[in-house]
């Protein structure tokens, strides 16, 4: 290849991207119509000296002037480089043969001229050699003597990123699954490229984009979910019964739908048998609706039962007197009780652990942060601080005379932990204790604790 036509081909591969005739086109308008416009148009024009010619140009600079004139150039050249007389066009511009003599006098429009003809051969050459020419071979760098185009749209199939048409490459319909070759693989009618499930002839649409097709999609627009077993409504990811179209929330998770429910937010309860508002489970008398509550576990309802810690004072007189008439622990002349906080029940992490950090030294929020129980009658950090300090004797376990919390607080907290035996007392005895047997210590702790 010439050093002459290197730069050509350059210009004109990147010109090309646009198609042979814009490229073309282009060259043409920018070196050649001024050269017609401003020397040729004064004879090759109608009415002037040279009309009877081949070559005979509209005048001015309109976009259909000069594709007609590029048209009639272009065909002139086109035929003598077919009949082996390539630069023809420029030879009578330069006064070869040329009534008009040389109108060719600048080097530069010798150039362009001879540009746009190598230009024009280019196009007329057949690159990939497979006996089409490039003017009309769909595929000027690939071979494919059949001209193969199955969609249609000027490039051959052999080098065609999307073969059929269907608006995804042939990579990527090889990748998943459809044919490059098919523009709509499943057949439903939709192309492939626009179809969200290309494989499933019975969906073409998606719209929630959860990968099941609107059809099959119980909620096509929400891609949370897809099915709803039960007909009620509530898809299946939500439902919390996707068998009972009755049912489909259950807020306390205890298993039991919220219509059927009827503590919905108590996991401990689902049932009021005798409608009086409290749960058969807490419900005492479940039969009863005006009894719920056994306090001192007589059988008798606290409603109806005068004294109802069993204490041998009456609910009226443990009101007149300020005490709790539901705690036998909790009047006058009552015993000392480890129920601390008067819960109704002395446990480790909220009775035992607030022994412990009494005789620690804690007091305030220290001193009952997280170990007080939720229906506690002696909540404050004073009121048990109050309640411990007057029962300082009764905090001292093993009779040693003191008060301890790794002796007296750490038997306490192990026997409401349910150790007994050695397990209850190993480590944990004074000196001088005069309970030092793990019988004594658990007689003492039992006398003072709720019963269970």
């Amino acid at each position: 290849m010439s050093r002459r036509l290197l730069p050509l081909l350059l210009v004109f591969a990147s010109l090309s991207a646009l198609g042979d005739d814009a490229a073309l086109f282009s060259l043409y308008k920018t070196g050649v119509a001024p050269i017609i416009q401003g020397t040729c148009i004064g004879c090759h024009a109608s009415g002037g000296a040279a009309r009877s010619t081949r070559l005979v140009y509209a005048s001015g600079s309109s976009t259909s002037v000069q594709e007609a004139n590029f048209n009639l150039v272009r065909s002139y050249i086109e035929a003598n480089i077919k009949n082996g007389s390539q630069y023809t066009f420029l030879n009578k511009g330069q006064g070869q043969g040329h009534g008009g003599g040389n109108q060719l006098r600048r080097a530069e429009d010798v150039q362009a001229i001879r540009e746009f003809i190598d230009a024009i051969a280019l196009t007329l050459s057949d690159a990939d050699e497979d006996g089409v020419t490039n003017d009309l071979d769909n595929c000027q760098d690939v071979s494919n003597a059949d001209q193969a185009d199955l969609d249609q749209d000027g490039k051959g199939d052999v080098c065609d990123a999307d073969i059929d048409g269907d608006q995804i490459s042939n990579t990527d319909e090889t990748a998943q699954g459809t044919s490059p070759d098919k523009a709509d693989s499943d057949g439903d009618g939709v192309l492939d490229g626009i179809d969200a499930l290309p494989l499933d002839a019975s969906e073409s649409s998606d719209r929630d984009g959860d990968g099941t097709g609107d059809n099959a999609d119980a909620f096509p627009d929400d891609s949370a979910e897809t099915q709803d077993s039960d007909n009620d409504g509530v898809g299946d990811v939500r439902d919390a019964f996707d068998d009972d179209p009755f049912e489909f929330e259950d807020t306390d998770g205890d298993g039991v739908g919220n219509n059927a429910d009827v503590f919905p937010d108590n996991s401990a309860e689902t049932q009021d048998s005798d409608n009086d508002g409290v749960g058969d489970v807490r419900d005492v008398f479940d039969d009863d609706p005006t009894e719920f509550e056994d306090t001192d576990g007589d059988g008798v309802g606290d409603v109806a039962d005068l004294d109802d810690d069993g204490d041998g004072f009456s609910d009226a007189q443990e009101i007149a007197d300020g005490t709790n008439p539901k705690s036998r622990f909790s009047c006058g002349s009552c015993p000392f009780s480890f129920d601390v906080d008067e819960s109704q029940a002395a446990q480790p992490l909220t009775d035992g652990l607030l022994v412990i950090r009494h005789l620690f030294g804690f007091s305030g929020d220290a001193l009952t942060s997280g170990a007080v129980a939720g229906l506690a009658d002696r909540a404050s950090s004073e009121g048990i601080t109050s309640y411990l300090t007057d029962a300082d004797a009764e905090l001292d376990i093993d009779g040693d005379g003191e008060s301890k919390p790794l002796t007296d607080g750490l038997l306490l907290i192990r026997y409401l932990f349910g150790f007994r035996g050695d397990a209850l007392i190993s480590g944990a005895i004074g000196s001088d204790a005069e309970r030092d047997t793990a019988e004594a210590v658990e007689a003492y702790i039992k006398a003072r604790v709720p019963a269970q």
